[in-house]
This record gives C-alpha cells, sequence and structure tokens, in this order.
C-alpha cells in the first residue's frame, strides 16, 4: 500500500500539537489535512473524504464526541475511521469515544511508535473493508463470466480471508474457497458434498432450511430473482466438533440456469469479545462497581416481566444516604466517594442470592431487586442492610444520630397489583419519602401508607 495516496485529518485546537502531528505522519508520506476546530472538520471530511481522521476532544465550541457524532451521522462520512487523541485517559471518556462511532483512541503526549502502529492497523483495515466489498461485487458478476473469467476468480477467493461457499438449491456445497476450511475445521475433502447448514449453529440452520425449502417447493428462484439477497447478518456457525462462534453471514442468489448460492461468511469472533467486555464495562458504576442505572433499568423490567409471567412476587428495595449532602459539604467530596463505596459494599454484603441485583441509581441513591421474595423476606433483608451500615459507625457530626445513616423505600409487586414496572419503582420512591419524613434511619413499606 502506497502511503501517498492515504489522506489523514488531523482535528485539534491547539497549532502545536497539528505541527507535531504532521511532521510525524509526513516522515510516513501520508498526506496531511488539518482543522483547528469541529464544525471545520466537518466540512473538510465531507468534501475531500479522508481515510483516517484524528480527532482531539477537548475543543471550544464543538468538542470531539460531538464531532464525531456528527461524522458518523451523515452517509458520506460514516465509514471514515476517528481515532480520539486526548490527555485524559479515564474509562468513561474511553466509553465515551467507543459509543460515539471512535475506532481507536491515542493518549497525549504522544508517541511515535504507538501513533504509527495505530493509524497503519486502522487503515489496513479500512483497506481490507473496501478489498471485501468490492470483492463480494466482483464474484457476483464474475460468476456470469467465461471460463477464463472463472479462472480468475478462483484465484481471487482462494487468497481472501473470509469463506465463500457455492451452494445449490438445496444447500449442498458445490465450492469452497479455503477459507472454509479454516474457519470450520472441516478439510476440503469433507466440505465437498455437505450442506452448508451443517457449518450453522440452530435456530439459524432450521431458519435457512425453511428459506431454501420455501424457494424450491413454490419455484420463485429464476432468472428474474437474481437481484434478490438475504441481508447481512449476524448468526452463530458450527466448528466440526460442536465449537459455536459468531459470524457476519451474506446470503445471494446467483443467476443461473440452476438455482444457486452465493455465500460469504466473516468471523467476528475477536469484534464481538471486544463488543461483550465494553458492554460489561458499560454496564457498572465506576465508584463502587455495583450495576450502574443503565443495568438497573434493564434488570428490572426483565425482572418485572418474568413475575408477571410466572405469577411470582418482586421485591425492590431503594434507599438513600440521610443527609448525605451535609456530609460532602463537612467532610468533602473525596470522603464522599470513600463513604459510598464502604456503603455499597455493606449492601451488597447483605445479599446472598445470585439472582438478586445491588444497584447503585446515582448519587446516593441505591436499589435492591429481590425476585420471588415474600413481603416477610424482603422486610428481614432491609433491616438488615439498615443495621450493617449503622454498625459501620462512619462518623457524620452534621447527622442527628453522629454518625452515617440509610433511609429505605420497600414495594413487593405480588400477581397482578402494578399495572408496570414504574408503578412498582414509584411505590418504593413514595415509601422511601415517608421513612425520611418519619425520622430517617429506618424503613417503611408501600403497603403500610394505605
Amino acid at each position: 500500500m502506497n502511503n501517498k495516496t492515504i489522506k489523514i485529518l488531523i482535528v485539534d485546537d491547539t497549532p502545536a500539537n497539528i505541527s507535531l502531528l504532521t511532521e510525524m505522519l509526513e516522515l510516513k508520506n501520508y498526506q496531511v489535512l488539518a482543522a483547528g476546530d469541529g464544525e471545520r472538520a466537518i466540512k473538510i471530511a465531507g468534501h475531500i473524504k479522508p481515510d483516517l481522521i484524528l480527532l482531539d476532544i477537548m475543543m471550544p465550541g464543538m468538542n470531539g464526541f460531538e464531532t464525531c457524532q456528527v461524522l458518523k451521522s451523515e452517509e458520506g462520512t460514516r465509514h471514515i475511521p476517528v481515532v480520539f487523541i486526548s490527555a485524559k485517559s479515564e474509562m468513561e471518556d474511553m466509553l465515551m469515544g467507543f459509543s460515539v462511532g471512535g475506532a481507536d483512541y491515542i493518549n497525549k503526549p504522544f508517541h511515535e511508535e504507538e501513533v504509527y502502529a495505530r493509524i497503519k492497523s486502522l487503515i489496513d483495515v479500512q483497506q481490507l473493508n473496501k478489498q471485501l466489498m468490492a470483492s463480494e461485487a466482483r464474484l457476483t458478476k464474475l460468476v456470469q463470466e467465461n471460463k477464463e473469467q472463472a479462472e480468475r476468480l478462483d484465484k481471487i477467493v482462494s487468497h481472501i480471508g473470509d469463506g465463500i461457499l457455492q451452494v445449490d438449491a438445496q444447500g449442498n456445497i458445490e465450492f469452497v474457497n479455503p477459507a472454509v476450511s479454516e474457519l470450520f475445521d472441516y478439510t476440503l475433502e469433507e466440505l465437498e458434498g455437505m450442506n452448508f447448514l451443517q457449518l450453522l449453529a440452530e435456530p439459524f440452520a432450521g431458519e435457512y432450511k425453511k428459506y431454501l425449502s420455501g424457494h424450491t417447493a413454490t419455484g420463485l428462484i429464476d432468472e428474474h430473482d437474481s437481484s434478490e439477497e438475504r441481508p447481512l447478518v449476524s448468526i452463530i456457525g458450527r466448528r466440526k466438533g460442536g465449537f459455536q462462534f459468531p459470524i457476519d453471514f451474506s446470503f445471494v442468489i446467483l443467476p443461473a440456469q440452476k438455482q444457486h448460492y452465493l455465500i460469504v461468511i466473516h468471523d467476528i469472533s475477536v469484534h464481538k469479545d471486544k463488543e461483550e467486555k465494553l458492554r460489561t464495562l458499560s454496564y457498572v458504576d465506576p465508584l463502587t462497581n455495583l450495576a450502574n442505572r443503565r443495568r438497573f433499568d434493564e434488570f428490572f423490567l426483565k425482572e418485572w416481566l418474568r413475575s408477571q409471567r410466572n405469577q411470582k412476587s418482586l421485591a425492590f428495595i431503594m434507599i438513600d444516604i440521610d443527609n448525605f449532602k451535609l456530609f460532602n459539604d463537612t467532610y468533602g467530596h473525596k470522603q464522599g466517594d470513600d463513604c459510598l463505596k464502604v456503603i455499597a459494599d455493606s449492601i451488597s454484603s447483605v445479599i446472598k442470592r445470585p439472582g438478586d441485583m445491588v444497584a447503585r441509581l446515582g448519587g446516593e441513591e441505591f436499589s435492591v431487586v429481590l425476585p420471588d421474595t415474600t413481603l416477610d423476606g424482603v422486610i428481614k433483608i432491609a433491616e438488615q442492610i439498615r443495621q450493617s451500615v449503622a454498625a459501620l459507625n462512619i462518623p457524620h457530626y452534621s447527622s442527628e444520630l453522629g454518625i452515617v445513616t440509610i433511609s429505605l423505600g420497600i414495594a413487593i409487586h405480588i400477581c397482578t397489583q402494578c399495572d408496570n414496572a414504574n408503578q412498582l419503582y414509584q411505590q418504593a420512591d413514595q415509601a422511601l419519602y415517608q421513612a425520611k419524613q418519619a425520622g430517617k434511619n429506618q424503613y417503611m413499606v408501600f403497603e403500610e401508607l394505605n
């Protein structure tokens, strides 16, 4: 690959940073463009279509995250890889960068070898993606051409890393490239005559079997259907021996005298592993390591629906640290954060069942979700939590008792008592309010309020 054809756009409001990066990149013969703010970067990217964008996060006006969101929302620039550059290295900033569409993250001060390696890796991936898209288009065209073109096709597909198969109307494999053998651990000899459905896990094998049967039975496949295709989807493949792994799967009908399909398979295991790690991080409160509000909302709704479906109870405790603003004002936010962490651990120590959840809702608010729990059971747990926190004896001289305490609101959904999950949430919130009004350092149960 010739670096002279690669265009890189640097976006930074600091001229010294632009000069430094420009000098580094020009040493590698890259074409370099520069913008001092997000608005100008968007205009340049839309007009020039660079191969890569290095984007500073902290800029006046439109910051890097906002700029990236605009770039990813526009058709002409959404496929351009964006690498964030920043002096900040907090995990929250990295997660934010990835959530708005960033492809990578480089910390300041710059290290030449790291910058070169990351840029080369992303450029290589970008070029490979373009090659893959071009190859798929070429393959559909080449199968309609003469023997000379077929030989050329054979050379191309033999060197592509993605699996390529041609199958008949029943799904029997007629041709595979070597990548299919590597992906699924079958020899080329074993793949000959196999049905491609054997390479898919359930329920996907069954779905494609029905798809093939429907087309074969109704005779829908003919020369008029040459443009029909099932879109690229992410499904589960199955290797020899039964090991399952995620794949991108493209299924195209080929124009021919007989019914034929072209299948392109791309292994996305590494991508899915990274995606799962990021998803897990996005569900954790970074201060307390408890489930965060996003994870709580998903879990709470899922458990409420489960309780409706199974006609089981669902208990919910909302917890608030008493006079916590005064604690922060008295001892400072560092002590406040330490207090939150200790109380989070204390609450978690009471909850024993793996199916229960402790979450931090935000600020000094916590929650406990207890599926299939009786009223007596949730009251017992709430009191244990209250006593556990009080036993910490965390000094709080601005509080009436001189130590940190908590108030708790309890609500329980049994069968059809609540119309929706939010109603149960509001009931616990009301109970918590009553506990505060009654003097704090206690629990109240919503049923007892009427």
